[in-house]
């Protein structure tokens, strides 16, 4: 009988509590434009729909929405190379923000970001996200684009629930003299 009380128990505690996924979501990004030079300042949306309402959870400061950045040349055979750290690791888990999404009602979150450049790197900082990362400079040629990865993390995933929740990549260029 206590066996099957506890077994009860763990089962109805393990069904109530909230999971959250961005299952079933198309999720991509958009910037405000394609090529970019050094002291530009740009915009990053985060952009997600779903065909049927859905809700989806955030941190307020979006620690759970990981940003990354990473090079490409296709001339050069260079795929995703000199990869970023994530956004998330600079940031702290806060409260929590839920959004109700559909087809017409999309999550759109920009995020305003800057190009720089030091004598070795070319810097892509966005504050509000205490994100500063640079990419070698000496990689960077006529032929090079910055791809924008972008991955989603469930809050409390649900037993079992994959968690491969990644954006569809945007190409940038980044003009270097």
């Amino acid at each position: 009988m206590s066996k099957s009380f506890y077994l009860i128990f763990i089962l109805f505690i393990i069904v109530s509590c909230k999971t959250d996924n961005f299952y079933e979501t198309e999720r991509f990004f958009t910037t405000d434009k394609t090529t970019y030079q050094i002291g530009d300042e740009f915009e990053l949306t985060a952009v997600m729909k779903s065909i049927d309402e859905k809700e989806l959870r955030f941190y307020e400061n979006f620690k759970n929405l990981d940003i990354s950045f990473a090079l490409m040349n296709n001339e050069k055979n260079v795929h995703n190379e000199s990869w970023t750290k994530r956004s998330g690791v600079f940031l702290e888990k806060t409260e929590i923000s839920e959004y109700r999404i559909s087809r017409n009602n999309p999550f759109k979150k920009t995020f305003k970001g800057s190009i720089s450049q030091t004598d070795d790197e070319i810097i892509i900082e966005i504050p509000e996200l205490n994100f500063k990362q640079g990419l070698p400079k000496t990689d960077f040629d006529k032929n090079t684009k910055v791809r924008i990865h972008g991955h989603c993390n469930p809050i409390n995933a649900e037993f079992g629930a994959s968690l491969e929740e990644f954006m569809d990549v945007k190409d940038i260029e980044i003009t270097v003299k």
